[in-house]
């Protein structure tokens, strides 16, 4: 018996998402949602319109495709997330960068973040507890569905992860990383919008309580 019997194999891609209650086809549904509201963008709306309505679809529908699998939607300081009905994830959405769905390229989130998701990356694996302010949020760890439009000439390709990142201060882009699980991308037909990119996340700037 050789020693690769006794290594651990690989879990596929498939496996880590369902150790986080995960289907492909849901994620892909969602992407197509955002998709499909961004191309219908009216050609004389705000140069966001297409940014923004693919976020509120895609956020919409994944929260939608989840909730009939069980889980809880949460609307704790308007991020728009939703909960696992059994463990503790929660799972947003963001914008990255071209680095998006590629384990050997840096990613980083396109906006600084705000206090309710500082807030709530704070429990996410980490080892330095000191750098952040005193707000607990139940041991709860933030996943998000990462993603970022490239417009060629022919076709849009949607770039994607699923990934937890470490715990970061208010006011500072995302740009460190406990797990990422990269997707393979996804590809559409030429849309009529430009891929100008629009809010992907709204954060409100409030007080948060202790």
């Amino acid at each position: 018996m050789t020693n690769a019997a006794f290594r651990k194999l690989t879990p596929t891609t498939g496996e880590r998402l369902a150790e986080l209650g995960l289907r492909l086809a849901v994620l892909d549904r969602a992407i197509a949602a955002g998709i499909d509201a961004r191309a219908a963008s009216p050609p004389f709306g705000p140069t966001n319109a297409p940014g923004l309505l693919d976020w509120i679809h895609r956020v919409g529908t994944l929260r939608q495709l989840l909730a009939a699998e069980g889980w809880q939607r949460l609307d704790h300081w308007n991020a728009g997330l939703i909960r696992h009905p059994s463990r503790p994830i929660l799972l947003g959405t963001l914008q990255g960068n071209r680095g998006t769905g590629s384990p050997e390229a840096p990613l980083r989130s396109d906006y600084a973040k705000g206090p309710a998701i500082a807030a709530m990356m704070r429990d996410n694996d980490h080892d330095q507890f000191a750098l952040f302010e005193n707000v607990r949020t139940e041991g709860l760890k933030l996943w998000f569905l990462v993603t970022y439009p490239l417009q060629l000439e022919d076709r849009l390709v949607v770039l994607r992860e699923v990934s937890q990142p470490e715990p970061t201060p208010q006011n500072q882009v995302i740009e460190r990383w406990a797990h990422r699980i990269p997707l393979p991308p996804m590809e559409f037909a030429q849309t009529r919008t430009p891929n100008v990119d629009g809010p992907e996340e709204v954060d409100f700037p409030i007080a948060l309580r202790r």
